[in-house]
């Protein structure tokens, strides 16, 4: 029964969230953490950490707390049910982009969308970080991996395993 709610929650997720896999993190947090109690907070960071240093970072997240709730199964499950829903919209979306992508409609729809996921990610990134930045040393990280990430052309992974370089020696 939880492997046949984890993937109904990956599939309805990916199938409903637009504007990129982070916009997703929200809704797992709430879903994952929050509701089912399948994962803690910083299991949840932990899942996202270890997807940010692979290729396909939402996915191998996923597959990891798929891991987490359902062992080898559950990973494989979670993988499916992250790419099968976003397989099918492509497909659909591909055949009539041309023709739509220039409505007043789809233009307006996605002007109203884009700040509701900065407000999505901003939620995730409070509730994450009330659990990630537990003292100064740890804020200091984060302050200064925002100001790499945001000001250069670092590759994300090189902050992240520097981050975590880091933390080791001074934690």
């Amino acid at each position: 029964m939880v492997l046949l709610k984890l993937c109904w929650l990956l599939m309805v997720i990916n199938a409903l969230t637009i504007g990129g896999g982070f916009v997703m993190l929200p809704l797992l947090q709430k879903e994952f953490v929050e509701n089912y109690h399948w994962l803690t907070n910083q299991e949840f960071l932990d899942a996202i950490a270890i997807g940010q240093l692979t290729p396909g970072p939402l996915t191998v997240m996923n597959a990891v707390i798929g891991y987490k709730i359902s062992g080898l199964i559950g990973a494989v499950l979670a993988m499916v049910s992250s790419y099968l829903p976003c397989v099918v919209i492509v497909t659909i979306v591909a055949k009539y982009y041309y023709d739509y992508r220039e409505s007043k409609i789809v233009k307006s729809s996605f002007k109203g969308i884009k700040p509701a996921v900065i407000g999505l990610l901003s939620a995730v990134a409070i509730s994450l970080g009330n659990t990630a930045l537990v003292d100064p040393l740890t804020l200091g990280i984060a302050i200064i991996s925002f100001v790499v990430i945001a000001f250069t052309k670092t590759d994300p992974s090189f902050v992240i395993v520097g981050a975590g370089i880091l933390g080791a020696i001074l934690l």
